[in-house]
């Protein structure tokens, strides 16, 4: 293959695995200049190199390869300077989130005394009436979903605070979610009864140490949970308060375990 590199020496030469290449390959991103359908053997022009540096450096910053097969294509500043930004705003958004897991989970192997169901009290809610959206959503889309729901409910001649519905089973896959707005001409009938409530305050993405107490007071309780559990937002979004001031009320539905 005369003015070309076979893939060893291509991949010597840009510091990037054959195996690698091999998937490049496969999925559109780096393609040879040159298979041979005989052989099946590859060939790499030098020209290539520009491409293979600029894939190895996102890479290296671990740029999704969906942007970096963008970049490629576009080969205008202007959108790599896009795609890049967005991607700084992600692994911030990404080292914000571990700092918190760090933090948390210090507290917790230093003092696991901290999970306290002290600030969950019983009661008994009465049913609400509410205008509802119910959707298929995984957990990373749930704040997504119901900031989109909560502004097609807004027409809503709200009586109470805007709330959410989620199964009792926590799971990995898209579940159904229900965001609700309660109104007196509601057509959907919300289930009262007797509740183990905590209410949270902080931000939403903090909301565990919620579900751990709620946890922790159920255990031992000669309770279950009965059925799908709640959440009502007092304070949040748009009452012109800063994360930490948010309220919620976290609502799971008990039942005597035997019954």
């Amino acid at each position: 293959m005369d003015g070309l590199l076979p893939i060893g020496a291509f991949s010597r030469a840009t510091l990037i695995s054959a195996n690698t290449l091999r998937a490049y390959h496969e999925s559109g991103l780096l393609e040879p200049a040159v298979v041979d359908p005989r052989t099946g053997y590859r060939g790499y022009r030098v020209a290539q190199f520009g491409d293979a540096a600029v894939i190895r450096h996102l890479r290296e910053l671990d740029v999704p390869l969906a942007a970096i097969r963008e970049i490629l294509a576009a080969r205008d500043p202007e959108v790599t300077r896009r795609l890049l930004a967005e991607h700084r705003d992600r692994t911030l958004e990404r080292a914000a989130h571990l700092e918190r897991v760090l933090r948390t989970t210090g507290e917790l192997l230093d003092a696991p005394e901290m999970v306290t169901p002290a600030a969950v009290i019983e009661r008994v809610l009465p049913p609400v009436r509410a205008f509802t959206i119910t959707r298929e959503v995984a957990e990373d889309d749930f704040a997504g979903f119901l900031g989109e729901a909560f502004r097609q409910l807004t027409a809503v001649a709200a009586v109470g605070p805007p709330g959410a519905v989620f199964p009792a089973e926590y799971r990995d896959e898209p579940v159904p979610v229900t965001a609700y707005m309660p109104a007196d001409d509601g057509p959907t009938l919300l289930p009262g009864g007797r509740f183990a409530v905590f209410e949270f305050t902080g931000p939403y993405r903090e909301m565990t140490t919620g579900y751990r107490s709620l946890g922790a007071w159920l255990a031992g309780t000669g309770m279950a949970i009965a059925g799908p559990v709640r959440e009502s937002y007092l304070i949040g979004p748009g009452d012109g308060v800063p994360e930490d001031g948010y309220r919620t009320d976290i609502c799971w539905p008990l039942q005597l375990t035997e019954e």
